[in-house]
């Protein structure tokens, strides 16, 4: 795993349009490590983008993968929005020639890749944490130290399905969280990190992947260092 910090630009990064093909073409034409769209299945099965809802007008996900394609070494992180999507979303990703270039995040089940041990060769998983850590949210402001709790629970998810990284809304993520995680020999992604105060303390935190809006202002500030 590399030291650098990676740099995944969101759906709908500087201005662009959510989960369109205008901001799938922007993220390509920076020096972002990856980007981000949002993955949901149609009525007739198509892989298609959406946050909240997809329909027939809305960009496929093949569309994506064929642009993905032309340029080697950027990966997509497909945020799945819906169960079960991880078998159909690595066959296409296969069939476009972007096997082993995929970051699955959102609703990712564990137990799918138990089933299907061959999706860890297509994509790497960063987990996300309120999956897996009831009430999050509300615990993280009602219980002390309780980013150490969610810190040990999610790591012994994460080790029994050997998945090596953990997605987290950036809000919650302390020092102290950052720390257990690495103390157990698990990376951490953060989500969506925006201003140039947190990016530049989640670049010298040296986390695993910063998803952020900016992703020009986020690779400025990672050459800076």
């Amino acid at each position: 795993m590399s030291d650098k910090t990676l740099i995944t630009a969101h759906s709908g990064s500087d201005g662009t349009p959510d989960n369109s093909l205008a901001c799938v073409r922007y993220a390509l034409s920076t020096a972002a490590d990856a980007f981000e769209v949002d993955v949901r299945r149609l009525s007739d099965g198509t892989l298609a983008l959406g946050h909240d809802a997809a329909d027939h007008t809305a960009p496929t996900l093949r569309e994506v993968f064929t642009l993905a394609a032309a340029k080697p070494g950027v990966r997509v992180n497909c945020d799945l929005k819906e169960r079960g999507l991880e078998p159909d979303v690595a066959a296409l990703a296969a069939e476009c020639g972007m096997a082993g270039r995929l970051i699955f995040s959102g609703s990712v089940d564990v137990n799918i890749f138990a089933a299907h041990p061959e999706l860890h060769d297509c994509a790497e998983v960063y987990l996300n944490i309120e999956e897996y850590v009831p009430d999050l949210y509300l615990n993280y402001r009602n219980i002390p130290d309780f980013e150490l709790t969610a810190a040990e629970t999610i790591t012994k998810v994460c080790r029994e399905h050997g998945i090596s990284t953990v997605n987290m809304n950036q809000v919650l993520i302390t020092r102290r969280f950052i720390e257990t995680l690495h103390e157990n020999g698990i990376a951490l992604s953060a989500w969506t990190v925006n201003e140039e105060l947190f990016l530049d303390w989640f670049l010298g935190e040296g986390v695993r992947n910063i998803t952020t809006r900016k992703p020009a202002l986020a690779l400025r500030l990672r050459d800076e260092k």
